[in-house]
């Protein structure tokens, strides 16, 4: 007579190796299964995020008088205004796209890699090889700058504060290049 009873008291034999690992198998192919599900109803239900704004309402021109530069945080943009108009300089760097930050010299310093640009965003040290992005602006109907960061201008181009036209500074209306 055997030591070991063939069943347990239930009257069921005992698991051997190969029903547990069949078992274990199963188990593991439901829970595989189950995630992946999870996965795919996750990816199908992502919406992205709403898209930021690109146009910036500021203030009247008279707020801005000749020789400043304000910097816009929330458009990621800085106005400025000389004696030729208004003109503005995107905040991103143009190495890898870091936003840069005010110095202590007056330019801008990326945090991210070091680049320098001076105050109207010319690049004095690298590793960023081209200026910081000449942006748009505009008069909107009430006579307010209007900044759009998502359109590129021509670093030259001015905003004449007399009469809302754009222009190449140095350059009158009619002249072509």
């Amino acid at each position: 007579m055997s030591a070991m009873p063939s069943t347990d008291p239930d009257g069921r034999p005992p698991m051997v190796r190969r029903g547990f690992l069949s078992v274990a198998a199963r188990g593991l192919l439901w829970l595989t299964g189950g995630v992946a599900a999870a996965g795919l109803v996750r990816y199908l239900s992502y919406e992205p995020p709403a898209a930021r704004p690109s146009r910036f309402t500021l203030e009247d021109p008279v707020a801005y008088p000749v020789g400043t530069r304000d910097v816009v945080a929330e458009a990621g943009a800085a106005v400025y205004r000389d004696t030729a108009g208004f003109y503005a300089r995107s905040l991103i760097c143009s190495h890898l796209g870091c936003r840069v930050r005010p110095s202590d010299d007056g330019g801008f310093a990326c945090p991210c890699h070091g680049s320098r640009f001076s105050r109207d965003g010319a690049c004095v040290h690298g590793p960023a090889a081209r200026d910081l992005a000449a942006v748009a602006l505009a008069l909107d109907d009430q006579g307010r700058l209007v900044v759009d960061t998502s359109t590129r201008v021509d670093p030259a181009w001015r905003l004449s504060p007399g009469t809302g036209l754009g222009r190449l500074a140095g350059r009158s209306k009619g002249s072509r290049s």
